[in-house]
C-alpha cells in the first residue's frame, strides 16, 4: 500500500463511521481533512478493538498492539497499510504522538469502567474518550503550529462538552450494554436507580437527572467554543460546525424533554449539509 492508497482507505473509514464529524471534516482545506482522517482512522482502530469480541486480556494485547504500532508511525517507520497516513500526518503537521498514546489509555481505563461514581469522574472518563483526541488534532488545525495553551484548555472544554452530549444521548445505548455514565452519587441522591432508567414513561427523577447533565455539557460546549477564533481559518470552520452540530444535538435532547430512552436524538443529513455550507461561508 502506498501513502495515498493509505489516505483513500482512512478517508473511507471516516465516511463510514464518522457520522457528526465527517460532515465537521468536510470543511477543512485537502490536505488538513486528510491528515484528521489519518487520526480518525488510529482511534477508530482502537474503539473496534475495545468493542469487539474477546476477553479483556485480549483486547488489552490488542491496545498493547496499537501502541507499538503508533510508536513506529511516530518515529517514521510505519508497519501497516493505515500507518502509512498516520506516519505522514504526525510528521507533516507536528501532532503529538503522546495525546494519541492518551487515547489508548482512555480505550483500556473503558474496558473494565461500567459506572463512574461522580461528576469529577464522569469528566476525566470525557477527557480521555474526547478531548484528548481534540488535543492530537490541535496541531493540524493550527496548521501546523504548535497550539498554544489557550488553545489546549479550550479543546478540552469543547471535548468534555461533546461526549457529555454523547452520554446523555446514548442514555439507553449503553444501559443495553451495561454501562451508566451519569455521576452515581447524584442519581442515589435523587433516587434513580438501574431500574429507573429503565421505566416508561420516564419519572421525573430521571429527567431532573438528566436535565442536570445538559446544564453541563451546554458549558462545557460554550467554553469550548473560545477555541474558534484563536484557530487559523480553516480550523475555525471544523471547530466551529463541530460545535453547532452537537449544540443542535443538546437543544433537541432539551426539546424532547430529555426522552432519550425512548429514542436516539439526532440532526438529520439535510442539515448537517446546510451547517456544512454555513461553515464554508464563515468570514470570521
Amino acid at each position: 500500500m502506498d501513502l495515498a492508497e493509505s489516505y483513500r482507505d482512512c478517508a473511507r473509514l471516516t465516511r463510514r463511521e464518522a457520522r457528526n464529524f465527517y460532515y465537521a471534516f468536510l470543511s477543512l482545506p485537502k490536505r488538513q481533512r486528510l491528515a484528521v482522517y489519518a487520526l480518525y482512522a488510529f482511534c477508530r482502530q482502537a474503539d473496534d478493538v475495545v468493542d469487539g469480541t474477546g476477553s479483556s486480556e485480549a483486547k488489552r494485547r490488542g491496545l498493547h498492539r496499537l501502541r507499538e504500532r503508533l510508536g513506529k508511525a511516530a518515529s517514521g517507520d510505519p508497519e501497516e497499510g493505515p500507518d502509512l497516513a498516520l506516519a505522514d500526518a504526525i510528521h507533516a503537521f507536528g501532532v503529538g504522538p503522546d495525546d494519541l498514546a492518551d487515547v489508548l489509555d482512555g480505550m483500556e481505563a473503558d474496558l473494565t469502567l461500567r459506572r463512574v461514581p461522580t461528576f469529577d469522574a464522569l469528566r476525566e472518563y470525557a477527557y480521555y474518550a474526547a478531548s484528548v483526541v481534540g488535543l492530537a488534532t490541535l496541531p493540524i488545525l493550527n496548521e501546523a503550529i504548535p497550539p498554544t495553551d489557550r488553545m489546549r484548555e479550550a479543546a478540552i472544554d469543547l471535548g468534555i462538552g461533546l461526549q457529555l452530549v454523547n452520554v446523555l444521548r446514548d442514555v439507553a445505548e449503553d444501559l443495553d450494554r451495561g454501562r451508566i455514565y451519569l455521576p452515581g452519587d447524584e442519581m442515589a441522591a435523587l433516587g434513580v436507580d438501574e431500574r429507573a432508567l429503565k421505566r416508561r414513561p420516564m419519572p421525573d427523577i430521571v429527567r431532573r437527572l438528566l436535565e442536570r447533565q445538559a446544564g453541563r455539557a451546554d458549558e462545557y460546549l460554550q467554553r469550548g467554543r473560545r477555541l474558534v477564533p484563536l484557530l487559523p481559518r480553516s480550523g475555525r470552520r471544523c471547530t466551529w460546525l463541530l460545535a453547532e452540530i452537537y449544540g443542535r444535538i443538546l437543544a433537541r435532547i432539551r426539546a424532547a424533554d430529555y426522552d432519550v430512552l425512548s429514542q436516539r436524538v439526532s440532526i438529520p443529513a439535510p442539515q448537517k449539509v446546510w451547517l456544512l455550507l454555513s461553515a464554508i461561508r464563515r468570514r470570521a
